[in-house]
């Protein structure tokens, strides 16, 4: 009786350590995903995308009627990034206000579903992992797309997300002081795990065209110089680093952020993560929402469509009548003041 007693009780302790070891060695695997770092060596960095993701996939993409009939060249090229979970809800939002507004506007996702013929979709994404921690082989394959088979004649290359709104008339005007022939990486700086800086993905970031030639000629298949990690944002960033291009500062003559990477009620009361900031957190309140503002990130469909609204229709309605009423004013002061100096008529 003592012995087959003795025998539950290893038994069990044998099912609690290993219990212990599998779920030690779950979460250490997913720290090292989370930092890139290679803490256990039997279960290396999966960098096997860079033979399985690669051009080849680019050939069978799927290209809507809207998309073959964008423009080839101009100021500014915008593409969002998205999945066919969105399709109903996220992507109508962002077609049907700010993506239009770019000089050309491109979806990429991973298959047609729901999808008509005037949404201008891509599916690049089509067998590539639907997974966040496998952004960077999205992000990485779009890029070079864009490059090679959309255009490379366009002056800026904005990468959005499906819940990212874009200020398109700001972001130009912005771009507007700045050289497309020179290698830039413009949007929202974060610091965490790097010196140079990387551009936070949610709100968006800019590459010029230099830099987009830079990416696809010489980057795209360097292993080295542009490994795997996690964080898509962070990927591209010391990616582009390895060859001198590192984030420029986009903050206003203010101090101002231009682009709100995290909700936009984090950053009315600087409820962010200040271990990733590279710049100081300065500005808070209503000052956040100013004349500059380029992007804000994590909306609801229903909140684009509103910030849309406000912005185009509300706000120029309201513009509008102003100067309307300063037309009739200007109107009524010099009326008054002619019958203030006029001769009266002779008889």
């Amino acid at each position: 009786m003592q012995a087959r007693t003795m025998k539950k009780e290893y038994r069990f302790s044998a099912v609690i350590v290993f219990a212990i070891l599998f779920l030690g060695g779950y979460i250490l695997y997913q720290v090292q995903y989370k930092t890139g770092i290679d803490i256990i060596p039997l279960f290396p960095i999966d960098d096997s995308g860079f033979e399985k993701y690669n051009e080849q996939l680019l050939k069978s993409v799927k290209v809507s009627e809207s998309a073959r009939n964008q423009p080839k060249s101009g100021s500014l090229l915008c593409w969002a990034m998205t999945t066919s979970i969105y399709h109903k809800t996220r992507v109508p939002a962002i077609t049907e206000t700010w993506l239009k507004r770019c000089d050309a506007g491109h979806l990429f996702t991973n298959s047609d579903r729901f999808l008509n013929v005037s949404t201008p979709y891509h599916t690049v994404f089509d067998g590539l992992p639907e997974s966040y921690y496998k952004l960077f082989w999205k992000t990485r394959l779009a890029l070079l797309y864009i490059y090679k088979y959309i255009s490379k004649d366009f002056d800026w290359y904005f990468k959005g997300d499906d819940d990212t709104y874009l200020i398109v008339e700001n972001l130009q005007r912005y771009l507007s002081t700045l050289d497309p022939n020179k290698p830039y990486f413009i949007g929202y700086r974060l610091s965490r795990r790097t010196e140079t800086g990387y551009n936070a993905g949610g709100s968006g970031y800019v590459m010029s065209r230099e830099a987009m030639r830079i990416f696809a000629e010489q980057l795209f298949n360097d292993k080295n110089r542009c490994p795997y990690h996690e964080w898509e944002d962070y990927a591209i960033a010391q990616c582009l680093a390895s060859v001198g291009i590192v984030p420029l500062d986009s903050r206003d003559e203010k101090g101002r952020q231009r682009f709100l990477p995290w909700r936009p009620e984090q950053h009315y009361y600087a409820d962010l993560t200040r271990s990733f900031q590279m710049d100081p957190i300065k500005i808070r309140g209503a000052a956040i929402y100013h004349e500059n503002l380029i992007s804000m990130h994590h909306l609801y469909p229903d909140e684009i469509r509103l910030i849309d609204g406000l912005l185009y229709s509300i706000a120029r309605g309201i513009w509008k009548q102003d100067d309307e009423f300063e037309v009739r004013n200007e109107t009524t002061t010099l009326a008054t003041s002619m019958d203030d100096t006029l001769p009266p008529p002779t008889v």
